[in-house]
């Protein structure tokens, strides 16, 4: 993809306490040309969601504490159509079901590398933009 697309896309919206992915995505996003844009919480999630054209929500499962699973649901009901990703940095099968259950787009393991992460991230831009 090129930059005027990606601008048609929207904002990656990268949601994490710390800036560990933001960091390891950051050449790759600037590669693409691709806008993003980092938060901390889950009241600053909501409110980029209504205030901005958001292609893809990538999410430390971690953050929405203490609405847990609950947030997804919530943020759906902004943008039922919103590719979220789910990062995590245990594999917790119990956990993963029940976030599946509430129609993510992926659930990435942040041990599988930041590759699957981006594979991930690009084919959610895609099935944003059509």
């Amino acid at each position: 993809m090129d930059a005027v697309t990606n601008e048609k896309c929207g904002t990656l919206l990268i949601a994490e306490r710390g800036f560990s992915l933001a960091q390891g995505l950051n050449s790759w996003l600037a590669e693409q040309g691709q806008r993003f844009k980092t938060v901390d919480n889950l009241k600053d999630v909501l409110m980029t969601i209504q205030n901005e054209k958001v292609s893809v929500l990538v999410m430390d499962v971690c953050l929405p504490d203490p609405m847990g699973y609950e947030a997804i649901s919530i943020i759906k009901g902004l943008d039922r159509k919103l590719p979220i990703i789910i990062t995590a940095d245990e594999n917790n099968p119990e956990q993963e079901s029940r976030i599946r259950q509430k129609g993510i787009f992926y659930y990435h393991v942040n041990s599988f590398g930041m590759e699957e992460l981006i594979l991930a991230i690009s084919n959610a831009m895609v099935r944003s933009s059509q």
